[in-house]
């Protein structure tokens, strides 16, 4: 081996290192690659109980498989997320924490009718969480209910009763309608529970279901503040969009008011129609009566005569036409809206801004409503400490979030043809690495033994100076 390295030329020896390197880099890559198959993500947003239950079973099943963002997302290798989730699913898995009617499927002959009263509601509860559950917007859910039982000695009857509460995804919301839904499913599922029974609140303890049956603001302050925030943010959704449209940045401020009127007004107005030739009405009937007297004179030959009277009457009968006005609660009164931009804009092109904002708002000017437009230079960034921001409200942003799944850092890996290439890369370098060792290898002189040296240096001798060999 030494006289291998001490024949070959500096050029050789650097080719040969770079080829051991690199076939050592692609030998180690492709190993690493093998040894770490890439990852999918098999759920996601899980609840710990539903994280533990899950990878239980995949323990039990000897499937490989990593934890990700803090535990909520479960990811296996990629060629076998499929075939793995259906399995999970064929084995009932995850359970969701809840029971459902399945804890009757062995029957117990020995329970009570107490406890079967009791398994009866737990594994309603349980059906309703699933349910619940299904929504999009909800991940996770808890029904309690109190079901009345009728007594025969019981005098006073209380209604049934039933309370849930919603953990929504992120950037997720129900409205009113989806919360009147809930509360119809839940009191259609309970006998004698109705629908205002049912109080659903979400996973901050915010009440939800300030609602009327027919998902309208309830009457409740909470209620009509909830409503008016949904209408600004929706409002304030459109501006948004159609700014960043314009703009094509989000570097702009909207500010949406609206003045929402919630009295009970009923308006009853009751008026004459006018009908006939004469506008007075329709003739019904008309009675004339005339009647003359006489007067008996002293003269015999003469009788006096006094003039008629004519009495006339007459009805008319008349159209009329009433009507009732009941204003709609929580009608709209005003809305204001405005907005800071960049001073990037004309006066001209401002004003036309502000025309297409109001149409697409469909503002009425006769209302009040009003858009005010203020473009100013921006100023200089100033860092907030993170301790003094406040909160953001779920109705604050200018534009809704996009509906995403939650960032989860996934190994996509290599795919099966960069693979390919890899492996193809590795025997092109080998070979390349195997032919300049052959060239030089050819090209090296073989050494020569003592005689051989005398030999060739004798002749060398003579063909450099053969008069010297002579003498």
């Amino acid at each position: 081996m030494k006289q291998f390295f001490a024949a070959m030329s500096r050029r050789a020896r650097w080719a040969f290192a770079v080829g051991v390197i690199a076939i050592a880099c692609i030998a180690g890559a492709a190993t690493w690659w093998v040894t770490h198959p890439p990852y999918g993500l098999l759920f996601r947003d899980l609840r710990e109980a539903d994280a533990a239950e899950i990878t239980a079973a995949l323990t039990q099943m000897q499937t490989p498989y990593r934890l990700a963002d803090d535990g909520k997302a479960i990811l296996v290798p990629s060629e076998q997320v499929y075939d793995t989730r259906m399995k999970l699913v064929s084995q009932g898995v995850p359970k969701g924490g809840s029971v459902g009617f399945e804890l009757f499927k062995d029957s117990d002959y020995g329970v009570t009718e107490f406890a079967q009263k009791v398994n009866f509601q737990r594994a309603l509860q349980g059906e309703l969480e699933r349910t619940i559950e299904s929504l999009d917007e909800v991940s996770a859910a808890r029904v309690h209910l109190t079901i009345h039982r009728t007594d025969l000695f019981e005098r006073d009857k209380d209604a049934s009763k039933a309370s849930v509460t919603l953990s929504l995804r992120p950037q997720k919301h129900l409205d009113a309608r989806a919360v009147a839904g809930v509360q119809r499913l839940v009191a259609s599922a309970v006998d004698g529970l109705s629908a205002e029974s049912v109080v659903v609140l979400d996973d901050r303890g915010v009440t939800l279901s300030g609602y009327a049956a027919d998902g309208t603001a309830g009457e409740g302050l909470g209620g009509r503040m909830d409503q008016q925030a949904r209408l600004e943010s929706d409002l304030r959704g459109k501006i948004g969009a159609l700014l960043h449209r314009v703009l094509l940045t989000d570097d702009f401020t909207v500010s949406v008011d609206v003045r929402m009127n919630y009295d009970h007004v009923k308006q009853v107005s009751e008026r004459l129609l006018g009908q006939g030739k004469d506008g007075n009405g329709l003739l019904v009937h008309e009675r004339v009566n005339s009647s003359t007297r006489t007067e008996d004179d002293p003269d015999s030959d003469r009788v006096k005569s006094s003039p008629a009277s004519n009495d006339r009457d007459v009805e008319y009968a008349h159209g009329r036409e009433q009507e009732e006005v009941e204003r709609a609660v929580g009608r709209i009164e005003r809305i204001s809206v405005g907005v800071v931009i960049p001073s990037t804009l004309s006066a001209t092109e401002i004003a036309r801004l502000s025309e297409v904002v109001s149409a697409g708002l469909g503002l009425d000017v006769s209302r009040g409503d009003h858009v005010d437009i203020a473009a100013i230079a921006p100023s200089k960034p100033v860092a907030r400490d993170a301790a003094t921001v406040p909160a953001a409200s779920p109705h604050a942003s200018v534009v809704d979030a996009a509906e995403a799944p939650a960032a989860v850092p996934v190994n996509h890996g290599l795919s099966t043809p960069v693979l390919w290439m890899l492996g193809a890369l590795l025997v092109v370098v080998v070979a390349l690495v195997a032919l300049m060792l052959y060239v030089a290898r050819t090209r090296v002189v073989p050494r020569l033994s003592a005689p051989e040296r005398e030999e060739a240096l004798s002749r060398l001798r003579q063909w450099i100076d053969p008069s010297e060999v002579r003498s």
